[in-house]
């Protein structure tokens, strides 16, 4: 059997960047030779993977959706795959939201499968939204039984006050089991420590906001000596081993992954019906005698 871990965002955050990253830099384990690495861009507003490579618009989710109408096994996914220059397989999502979200619906059924495929799958979910076709898969691997099977999800966010009230939010809406972590993208002011507390989550990892070395890889393997020591790169493949390992805790704080320096603690402000510390920098005065900046916002 295999394992899925479902990656998305409450608000718009690089998913896909992360996916990717993972998938060019996940772990190949010499006792299971024939095991794949497939990745699902199941992203409702669209994919772009297919444009980033320059890959026509099908095979893709498109063309699954149409040869699974009348139902199949969750091994037709592979034939509708791309693969990129590390070897996982790509099943790209259509550019146009209305065609992904279509597909997604038709594939409920398939998708729901995927743990079936002898294969470690990445599910790119994008953004969390209540009409996602694919909230149901992430809410599913974010409460699997770990003691049973390897499901998990990831929650996305920026490190800022904005994007931790919106994860805040729909933690709240949303219960999650212990298979759930989450992945900082980018500095911020708050250290791993108190949002993992503020948030009830695990902080797996922080990792540096680099668009164009995730670009580089739908061409470039990650061992090419031009990436290979990318601070992108370098952080994903962390992370991945780590996701990868069989039975690991996903409450397991990875504090080599972290490549940005950790913030101070300061004042505290509120994250919905949680706390967060609030920290700014020494030349940033307050705008009031007791706020920080960027809680008054």
């Amino acid at each position: 059997m295999g394992r899925v871990t479902a990656f998305g965002s409450v608000r718009s955050c690089g998913v896909t960047a992360l996916v990717l990253g993972l998938a060019a830099t996940w772990p190949r384990r010499a006792e299971q030779p024939g095991r794949s690495v497939l990745v699902v861009e199941a992203d409702p507003a669209g994919g772009t993977l297919a444009a980033s490579a320059g890959w026509p618009a099908e095979p893709g989710l498109v063309s699954l959706a149409a040869a699974a109408r009348r139902g199949a096994e969750p091994s037709l996914v592979f034939e509708h795959c791309r693969t990129l220059p590390g070897g996982a397989s790509v099943l790209a999502g259509p550019a146009r939201g209305d065609q992904a979200k279509s597909a997604l619906r038709m594939l409920a059924t398939l998708l729901g499968r995927l743990g079936e495929l002898d294969a470690d799958v990445l599910v790119d979910c994008g953004r969390l939204e209540e009409t996602s076709g694919v909230l149901g898969i992430f809410e599913r691997a974010a409460r699997a039984d770990r003691a049973t099977r390897g499901d998990r999800a990831v929650l996305v966010s920026r490190g800022r006050l904005v994007d931790l009230q919106a994860v805040a939010s729909w933690l709240d809406a949303h219960p999650v089991g212990p298979g759930t972590g989450l992945v900082v993208v980018g500095d911020g002011p708050y250290p791993d420590a108190e949002i993992a507390e503020a948030l009830g989550l695990p902080v797996l990892a922080r990792l540096p906001w680099d668009p164009g070395t995730p670009d580089a890889l739908v061409a470039c393997s990650a061992s090419d000596r031009r990436l290979r020591m990318a601070p992108f790169v370098r952080a994903a493949r962390t992370l991945a081993e780590r996701l990868a390992r069989d039975g690991s805790p996903v409450d397991e704080v990875m504090e080599d992954v972290v490549l940005t320096e950790q913030p101070r603690a300061g004042r505290r402000v509120a994250i919905g019906s949680r706390v967060l510390s609030a920290w700014r920098a020494d030349t940033r005065p307050h705008t009031n005698g007791s706020v920080p900046e960027e809680a008054a916002q």
